[in-house]
């Protein structure tokens, strides 16, 4: 078993240096390509034709690329990873998700064999959650700057700018993560796209209500006229007003959300308690069969009460 689980780290550490110095000769051929088309675009006398360069690879591995291309999900999860903020492919996360999985399931065979499935999946998992947190997180950031944002808009649009150059402005002035976003904005106008493609493509990247309110403004403002500094200006009103009740709900299910994780500690810590006051009455549980298997029922009911408990508390405004 110690010889197989050597095996399969130093095939995971040779699989990843060979996928890493693929990916350097991939990244320094297509970084050629692509100067290669800004000097032929340079040379022509009208720059209307640029194009935009979109970088769709979902994997350096070509098999692997194939088959993502295949699945529904794919797309989506190339899609998920950027509005975490990640460059991450999702040939590269598919990879690190089964490689961590197989290493936990490997490790935690030589001490709980019972429970090496269980912990596999988790530690298949544990990529997913960690990427969830930081687009969780990256999202909140971007709300939260989102109705200054707009505000800087306005006052760009009551000064006379148009409205790439305001975009240009919330690009420069702006901090990351919306900096960013708006600096792609612009970026994508700039090469010729249309302004409502770019905005549908903000919200698609973004996938927040706010964002969707303020590209359906800016899109219909351009298309029927009006006022566009007082409609961004009652805009960011309405988003400053949903983050003040959003504010005021997250208080009021404070006590809601405490009680839930003392809920989910409590089974744990007590067997742990029971560990240390007797430890004789409690090791049954991992080496008799049937006290395997009611931990391992202990385990998914564990995650059942999280779900439920999160559904609860979590209310949308």
């Amino acid at each position: 078993m110690l010889y197989l689980i050597i095996f399969a780290v130093v095939a995971i550490l040779i699989f990843g240096l060979g996928l890493s110095w693929d990916r350097g000769d991939r990244r320094v051929q297509q970084l050629r390509e692509r100067l290669l088309l800004v000097e032929e675009a340079e040379q022509r006398e009208s720059r209307a034709s640029l194009t935009l360069i979109k970088d769709d690879l979902l994997s350096e591995i070509p098999a692997l690329n194939r088959w993502l291309g295949q699945m529904n999900r794919g797309t989506a999860l190339q899609s998920w990873l950027r509005q975490a903020g990640s460059g991450t492919r999702v040939g590269k996360f598919v990879l690190a998700s089964s490689g961590s999985g197989l290493l936990t399931a490997l490790l935690a065979m030589l001490w709980l064999p019972w429970y090496g499935a269980g912990l596999g999946l988790a530690g298949a998992l544990l990529p997913y959650a960690w990427m969830r947190r930081r687009r969780t997180k990256r999202l909140a950031e971007f709300q939260a700057q989102f109705p200054e944002a707009i505000e800087l808009l306005v006052r760009a649009s009551r000064a006379g700018h148009p409205p790439s150059a305001a975009l240009e402005l919330i690009g420069e002035e702006m901090p990351e993560p919306i900096a960013g976003e708006f600096r792609q904005v612009f970026d994508q106008q700039r090469f010729g796209l249309p302004l409502r493609d770019c905005l549908l493509n903000l919200a698609q990247r973004v996938p927040l209500v706010d964002v969707q309110f303020f590209a359906t403004s800016m899109i219909i403002q351009r298309e029927s006229g009006g006022n566009l500094a007082e409609i961004l200006d009652k805009l960011s009103h309405l988003i400053r007003e949903r983050v003040k009740i959003q504010r005021e709900v997250k208080t009021h299910t404070a006590q809601g959300r405490m009680t839930m994780w003392v809920l989910l500690a409590m089974a744990p810590l007590m067997l742990v308690v029971m560990l240390f006051l007797n430890r004789n009455l409690t090791l049954p549980l991992f080496h008799d069969p049937l006290g395997q298997g009611m931990l391992i029922g202990a385990a998914v009911l564990q995650l059942f009460g999280v779900v439920l408990l999160q559904r609860i508390v979590k209310i949308e405004v």
